[in-house]
């Protein structure tokens, strides 16, 4: 998606809808929601708490902020039809850090979030980086590239372990995973890292 396309959205809940009507069992991944606040949106889901206090406490509005009528559609289809939906995203306040000073600045209890395994060989994902880097390092504060590299890396191999140990836990399950056209593009991000771990077939949408 492109996270402000109204329209991307509306495809993502269509697909969902035709998964699951088709009878398959199915999760719904989510960028846009941090691993810490799984319980909150579990919550959220089994009807323990409304929306305002799910969007409080999941911290929706400081974490990613864009218009959250843009995923209403899509997590009160989940909240109707008893469909997990599962935080893929790491704490924003690491990523943050690893992009402005490396992984190994990191506190030891910060680096228990980080996943098991970190690939940084697909040189095509170092490239197109570096070109996204020359354009935000400025105003982004970003002084090193590969720090920068890291945090994206990072990025995408939480999100891929995130949906695996779902899946994992839950084997008869599909996955449908809403993220950013950056993450899924050319399948480097969060597709083969994924793969990686799991060797399940995927099928990727890039909207736009």
């Amino acid at each position: 998606e492109k996270h402000d396309h109204f329209a991307h959205h509306i495809n993502q809940l269509q697909i969902i809808k035709k998964i699951h009507e088709a009878g398959y069992e199915l999760a719904v991944g989510m960028e846009m929601f941090q691993r810490p606040f799984q319980k909150i949106v579990n919550d959220f889901l089994a009807g323990r708490i409304d929306e305002h206090e799910f969007l409080l406490k999941s911290e929706y509005f400081k974490r990613w902020r864009y218009d959250y009528n843009l995923y209403k559609p899509i997590i009160d289809y989940l909240k109707q039809q008893n469909i997990p939906l599962v935080a893929l995203n790491i704490k924003g306040d690491i990523n943050n850090k690893v992009a402005r000073k490396g992984i190994y600045s990191l506190s030891d209890e910060r680096k228990k979030q980080l996943p098991s395994s970190m690939d940084f060989s697909n040189e095509q994902y170092r490239d197109d980086l570096n070109k996204v880097f020359a354009l935000h390092a400025q105003q982004e504060e970003l002084k090193d590239f590969n720090y920068f590299l890291q945090a994206q890396t990072l990025w995408d191999e939480v999100m891929a372990e995130s949906a695996h140990q779902f899946l994992k836990n839950n084997p008869d399950s599909k996955m449908v995973i809403i993220a950013g056209n950056g993450h899924v593009r050319h399948k480097y991000g969060i597709p083969e890292r994924l793969y990686r771990r799991n060797l399940e077939p995927f099928a990727v949408v890039v909207q736009d």
